[in-house]
Order: structure tokens, then sequence, then C-alpha cells
């Protein structure tokens, strides 16, 4: 489905002079941003608590979830081969210039591994399609999703 190999084998990657990005092995980081009050009403839609070990191993899943260590995370699912769905989950500690130092570092990251990622993002969250244009997305259009509602779809393109 994809070369999962070479990105089990990625550690880390640093922009010049920005965060750092790893590979999570397990839930631990994304369940405690995930599951913060003020983060988990924006990516679920229920009062649950969140479990994100399901996604792990990615070997096994096809899902790759990045992240800064800390407060910023990001899930990427296979749609095709070399075509990446990504999420973003960012604790309210990492928002302005250092969430999207954060967020171009992730996408930085995926590249290797990309010939397109992309991401559909709720027409009412402005501050998320903002963030999405700030690290380079473009806006591929809009759509119409069943549980989301209406979506603006975002393309980070050729990463080649």
């Amino acid at each position: 489905m994809f070369a999962m190999a070479t990105i089990k084998d990625q550690r880390c990657l640093s922009q010049a002079d920005g965060p750092w990005i790893r590979l999570e092995r397990d839930a631990t980081v994304i369940n405690q941003v995930a599951n913060l009050a003020t983060v988990r009403p924006a990516i679920a839609y229920h009062s649950r608590q969140l479990d994100w070990s399901p996604a792990f191993p990615a070997e096994d899943t096809g899902v790759v979830v990045l992240s800064n260590g800390d407060d910023a995370c990001a899930v990427f699912a296979s749609t095709a081969d070399r075509v990446w769905q990504g999420h973003t989950i960012f604790a309210p500690t990492c928002r302005g210039r250092r969430a999207i130092e954060t967020g171009k570092a992730i996408i930085d990251w995926m590249r290797p591994h990309a010939d397109r990622i992309w991401g559909a993002t709720p027409i009412q969250n402005r501050a998320a399609r903002w963030f999405n244009r700030q690290i380079g997305g473009r806006s591929a259009g809009f759509d119409q999703y069943d549980t989301e509602g209406a979506v603006e779809i975002f393309v980070f393109g050729s990463t080649h």
C-alpha cells in the first residue's frame, strides 16, 4: 500500500532553527493533547475520552502520528500510494508563530514520503483554515461531509 519501511526508520527531523518533529511509536503524546478540555470538543463529536492507541503500529494501520514531543501532533492516513490525508491537533500552548513553524516542520517531515498531502477543514473553523494557508496549503475547493458538514479542502501539492 505504501512504503512504511522508510517512515518507520526515520527518527527526527528539524527545520533549520525550527522545531524537532518525531514519529510517535505509541499514543501517549497524542492522547494527552487530543483529550485537553480545550482541544477535544474541536476534534470529537462526542464527550468521551479519545484513545489513539488503535492507530499504532503504523506498519499495520497505515496511520502516521508525528509530534513535537509536547503539545502539537499531526495524524496522516494513507489514502493512496504516496497520498496522505493530514489532521493537526495542537494544544493551546502551541499557537501563533510557534504553531506555524511546527506545522511547516511537520509538512517538511512528510515530504520525502508523499507526493500529495491534503486535508478537509470545517468551514466554521476559520483559525484552522488560516493556519493551513500559513503552512503552505492551497484551497482545492469545498465539499460536504456527513459528520463535519461543509469543509474546505486544502492541498499541499506536489512535494517533490
